[in-house]
Order: structure tokens, then sequence, then C-alpha cells
């Protein structure tokens, strides 16, 4: 009888310490993108990698040059190239239903989620320095297309302790 209390307060005992151990955190590794040519500026992005856990903010886009000033709808997309394989993280689009004009600047959106980068086939998220686009596709109101690509320039903003 003493021997079963002595094992089950041992059990217990065992349980509850082993809830206390130390538990690697998750490596916060955060980049900033932006990219500029001479119609677009994307400004502010940002890249959160937590384990799973993945934010992809766009920041913000400004026209610094001459784009059709009778845009009526438009889209932007962020997505890494890789030789001809293009894999999109993030795209949105706007339509002006009342025939009027829609103005292409101000916030790109953000996503979260699990694998929303480390989904593409990269060997390492290091590696979107290289491979990290921008397109900003218009149309106006007679249908025409405007395709504006511009490539991201990435910078690793937390430092890990083995770098």
């Amino acid at each position: 009888m003493i021997k079963t209390k002595v094992f089950v307060y041992m059990a217990i005992l065992t349980l509850a310490l082993t809830g206390c151990g130390k538990e690697e955190p998750d490596q916060l590794t955060v980049y900033s993108f932006s990219g500029e040519n001479e119609q677009l500026t994307v400004s502010n992005g940002v890249i959160v990698l937590n384990g799973t856990e993945e934010i992809f903010a766009g920041g913000d886009l400004k026209v610094t040059g001459d784009l059709p000033a009778d845009i009526t709808s438009y889209s932007t997309t962020f997505y890494t190239m890789s030789g001809s394989e293009r894999d999109v993280i993030l795209s949105n689009s706007t339509v002006d239903m009342t025939e009027g004009m829609v103005n292409v600047s101000g916030d790109l959106g953000q996503i979260s989620g699990d694998s929303i980068i480390r989904r593409i086939k990269i060997e390492d998220v290091n590696d979107l320095e290289n491979v990290l686009y921008f397109e900003l596709t218009t149309k106006n109101k007679n249908g025409e297309e405007n395709v504006y690509p511009l490539q991201m320039s990435l910078t690793k903003i937390t430092k890990n302790a083995g770098d």
C-alpha cells in the first residue's frame, strides 16, 4: 500500500515537473521590403515569420510617374519568380462599378496564416532577396491593359543568435 502511494506520488510529481521544462520559443524573423521605378514606389512592406505563423504586409503603393488618367480597374500582385515559375503570395483587385476612375495609390493589404511564404518552392526565406516581385495591372475605360512589374529589395531586420 505504501509502495503504491509512493509510486502514485512520484508519477504525479514527474508529470507536473515535465510541464515545467523550458520550451524553445519559435524564432522570430522580420524582413522589410520596398522597390521603385519610374512609375511606382512600394514602401513599408513587411514579412514576419514565427515558426509556422507568417504575416505578409504589402505596404504602401505610390504612383510617382505617368500612368493613364482613365484607370477604371486595377490589380496588385506580389509573387516570386523562379525560372518561369510564378508563385503568387498576395493579390488584390479594385473595379469601379460607377463608370468613374480609381486611384491606385494606397495600402496594398496583408495576409497571414500558416506557410504563406514557406509553401513557395525556395530553399530558404533568405532566397526571397532576388525573386520577390510586385506587379500593378491597370485597365482604362477603353479596356486597354498596362502591366507595371517591379522587383522588390528585401532587408532582414531581426538578427538571429547565429547571425
